[in-house]
């Protein structure tokens, strides 16, 4: 590997700019999951729904193979937008859908064509997602690689090439946890440091709301004001030690009041003991729940298309094992215990948090009420939590005592990031554009050849 790509962020801008850019034309339209969708909320900023409006949503998103014909009319045959009311609306959430509509609207200006304003959607999706990403990865104090491998596993690639609003959320939770990476190092709150803080909680915010309890993390890093607040200072350290002397009767109390406030949330909505075995069914059972290896597992990883086709198990265990390796890799700076369990934490308690809301918000509209699991959730949408796990590896760094050498990780994390792209792309191939080859490709090609 040349020199100038050794740092991750640059590994990241050069193969997140060849696979994105062929993930963009090989992926078909409307074959990622609520494309169709994104591209109505997207248009919705500029323009009124109305009974004239063009249906972005009843774009055909069938399954399996591509008809080349019809495929092609997506992209030659013209939109009529004589009919579209202009109407702002741009609300705080539709925010995720701005880069989409910078793309579309051109698409409108060069050729209106389904499959002209959907690719340069996603072009300007998937600019906004490197560009972003590069910066981050940049500005990270420790888990550069590791950040670097997961914004390259398949799911991230496919997100980012489509008009998926995952894209400004992934860069939001990965932009929060950098904020936190330098602040846990500097320990020093300066207005620069506030101001962004402001920026990503909004960020937080704006994708979505279970985003927002990573904000907790800040009370566990010992932040400290800077020399002319020294009063203010001396009362945090004083609040700190008083913490440390009753930590175990705090957790007790807050253990309690979580329990109480659960109760009594819960009591309308079926109970909490109901929810509680709605949710050791969803996450433990994958006879009562399906989808907990595919969906919820797989899918932080590679479940791809609309649900179409996974990344093999196998190559799932050696993203698993890279990233392993790449969480352990020794930084030069300590951190303490409680920032490292919250931070940990938060991948498993954001997975149950989105997993149990979706039993309230979409669950019974799919399988009524007083269903005994959660339907809705899906692993992307904890993929840009693995970053959190960083922390913990680095404030137990005392009990590990593996070295690997900087070169040898990236060179792993580079071939493993290979090897799961040329998978998705031999899976799409297959799957979409000729599925009549899929079993038989190589004995066909074989016997062409003579």
């Amino acid at each position: 590997m040349k020199k100038k790509f050794e740092k991750p962020e640059k590994i990241f801008l050069l193969w997140a700019s060849v696979f994105i850019s062929l993930s963009i034309f090989l992926m078909p339209i409307a074959r990622v999951p609520d494309e169709a969708s994104h591209a109505r909320m997207a248009w919705g900023i500029l323009y009124e729904k109305t009974d004239k409006s063009f249906q972005w949503q009843k774009i055909d998103s069938t399954k399996g193979e591509i008809d080349i014909e019809e495929y092609y009319q997506l992209f030659t045959n013209k939109l009529d937008f004589s009919n579209e009311k202009v109407k702002l609306s741009l609300p705080p959430k539709r925010i995720m859908q701005l880069p989409q509509l910078l793309g579309m609207s051109l698409g409108k200006i060069i050729y209106p064509s389904v499959g002209i304003m959907i690719t340069l959607g996603r072009i300007f999706n998937a600019i906004f997602y490197i560009l972003m990403m590069y910066f981050i990865i940049k500005y990270l104090k420790y888990g550069k690689t590791a950040l670097m491998f997961i914004s390259l596993l398949p799911i991230m690639i496919q997100q980012s090439s489509s008009l998926s609003y995952d894209v400004m959320n992934f860069v939001a939770v990965t932009g929060f946890f950098a904020i936190l990476s330098n602040l846990s190092v500097e320990k020093l709150l300066t207005k620069k440091y506030i101001i962004f803080l402001m920026l990503a909680t909004l960020g937080l915010y704006i994708t979505k709301i279970n985003n927002l309890f990573l904000v907790a993390l800040l009370l566990t890093l010992s932040l400290r004001l800077p020399d002319r607040f020294g009063k203010t200072n001396v009362w945090i350290e004083n609040c700190e030690r008083l913490i440390e002397k009753y930590k175990y009767i705090l957790i007790v109390f807050v253990l309690g009041f979580l329990m109480t406030f659960s109760v009594f949330y819960f009591k309308d909505k079926g109970g909490i003991t109901n929810f509680a075995q709605v949710m050791l069914n969803t996450v433990l059972d994958n006879n009562l729940n399906p989808h907990l290896n595919t969906y919820l597992t797989t899918g932080m990883f590679g479940y791809l298309g609309i649900f179409d086709f996974q990344i093999p198990m196998w190559l799932i265990f050696i993203d698993i094992a890279v990233l392993t390796i790449l969480l352990m890799k020794n930084e030069p700076y300590k951190l303490n215990k409680s920032f490292g369990v919250l931070s940990g934490g938060m991948l498993p308690f954001q997975a149950i948090v989105i997993i149990g809301g979706m039993y309230f918000a979409w669950t019974p509209l799919v399988l009524g009420d007083d269903a005994l699991i959660s339907q809705g959730a899906q692993g992307r949408y904890f993929t840009p939590f693995l970053i959190y796990l960083v922390p913990l590896f680095i404030s137990c760094k005392e009990k590990m005592t593996v070295v690997f050498n900087e070169k040898s990780l990236s060179k792993l994390a580079v071939t493993t990031i290979i090897m799961n792209f040329v998978m998705m792309i031999y899976l799409i191939l297959l799957t979409y554009w000729f599925p009549l080859q899929e079993a038989e490709w190589l004995i066909n090609l074989r016997k062409l050849i003579g």
